[in-house]
């Protein structure tokens, strides 16, 4: 067992516990967006920096825990540098992105919220019938694609921020290893098999990935919309 103190209170915790499951058992909440208690930490977000007296500011999702460690999760750097990241992610992330069905709130938009900042709103949702053409690369009109080829979940390629929980999901939960990444820059995004809409790859539509996703990038499909609707599924 270690000895740790955040944010003024010490709490033993076994040797290997990250920082941010050592905050967690003491019940402090640091923010997070790709982690998820059930996957391998990967500290992609950065969201979940803590200040640990080191030069460089920590993220606490990968970082093991050391005896007598002594780690503060709030301070005005801290805030800052998260109101920044935040303020980034939402710059281009589509209107339409919140009204999309999803079995768990968005964890992005309700971060904002928390850390008070203004979600400035593009207008990307008001191309979104435009944004449907091609899965692949950049759109003639600014923007990435949205893929609506599966019957159960839609991918909003342009709300994804590759925090790569999805493909964590998809291949260390239910091992079906259907997702992954392809481009560079601007045009990074999530892919099905080799590259390919979702609706024509291996994909079973277990929704594992919606579930974990923490923005609109993958939601349900309102198939109780259509005439059909779930008997179509």
């Amino acid at each position: 067992m270690i000895g740790v103190t955040i944010d003024g209170r010490r709490i033993d915790v076994p040797g290997g516990t990250t920082i941010w499951e050592a905050a967690r058992r003491l019940g402090v909440d640091i923010p997070v967006l790709c982690h998820d208690p059930r996957l391998e930490p990967v500290g992609v977000c950065r969201i979940c920096l803590v200040d640990i007296g080191e030069k460089k500011l920590t993220a606490a999702c990968v970082r093991r825990a050391e005896d007598e460690m002594e780690v503060r999760t709030s301070t005005p750097t801290l805030d800052a540098c998260r109101r920044g990241l935040v303020e980034l992610l939402l710059s281009d992330y589509p209107c339409d992105a919140a009204d999309r069905f999803k079995t768990a709130p968005d964890e992005l938009l309700g971060l904002a919220r928390e850390l008070g900042v203004a979600w400035p709103g593009n207008g990307a949702g008001s191309t979104a019938g435009a944004r449907t053409a091609d899965v692949g690369g950049i759109l003639a009109g600014g923007g990435r694609p949205v893929d609506d080829s599966s019957k159960v979940i839609s991918v909003d390629h342009q709300a994804c921020i590759l925090c790569d929980r999805c493909i964590r999901a998809c291949d260390d939960i239910q091992v079906n290893e259907v997702i992954g990444r392809t481009g560079k820059g601007y045009a990074s995004r999530i892919a099905f098999d080799l590259d390919v809409p979702m609706g024509e790859s291996t994909c079973v539509a277990c929704g594992e990935c919606e579930k974990v996703c923490p923005t609109g990038a993958l939601s349900l499909r309102d198939l109780a919309a259509g005439a059909d609707g779930w008997e179509r599924v």
